[in-house]
């Protein structure tokens, strides 16, 4: 029987058997340069998409006040119902985390979701553009989930205008990327 995974929200840490599991997020660090980016943008880019992946996930799950939702995350909504409402999307999961024992490692996947007779693991970006670490972090989660079922990865890019843009995340390498960034992470704390 496996142990539970568990997650302590406030320091976003993820706990299996007692063992702390390195987040995908934290393992993908290489991946992401934020250096040029001032503190107090990144932190404002950072509350954003909390609260547009918060509205997401209750409009989701059909539990949304729509007077909870401040003005500022509004169009990216909208662009998370035009997304449901062109695509006929019927999410299957939401906000779920995952875990592989085999790798070590944890993380939350935002979005499973079918569309037209396939199963999509999609990562919610409020971003300007797909991060280079999306594939690799989907690819993780995919590995973890273990469905044979999900057959498709992909980026839902909600855009500040209302509009959406899905774009799939298929590159082969996209696994090894996140292996190398897993073994450049076990190095690093085996050496601290």
């Amino acid at each position: 029987m496996d142990a539970l995974l568990e997650r302590d929200d406030a320091t976003h840490t993820y706990r299996l058997g007692g063992v702390v599991l390195p987040s995908v997020t934290q393992i993908l660090r290489p991946l992401i340069d934020l250096s040029g980016i001032p503190r107090d943008v990144l932190e404002a880019k950072r509350d954003l998409g909390q609260r547009v992946h918060a509205a997401c996930h209750y409009l989701s799950e059909n539990d949304l006040d729509p007077s909870s939702v401040d003005p500022d995350v509004e169009p990216y909504l909208a662009g998370f119902e035009r997304f449901l409402r062109e695509t006929g999307a019927e999410i299957i999961a939401n906000e779920q985390f995952v875990h592989s024992q085999q790798w070590g490692y944890a993380g939350q996947l935002d979005l499973i979701a079918r569309i037209d007779g396939a199963t999509h693991l999609l990562d919610i970006k409020s971003s300007v553009a797909v991060p280079m670490s999306a594939g690799p972090q989907t690819a993780a989660y995919h590995r973890a989930l273990g469905d044979p079922s999900v057959t498709h990865r992909g980026a839902l890019r909600l855009k500040p205008d209302g509009r959406y843009v899905l774009e799939p995340l298929n590159d082969p390498n996209d696994w090894a990327a996140f292996m190398a960034c897993l073994t450049l992470h076990r190095y690093k704390e085996s050496h601290q």
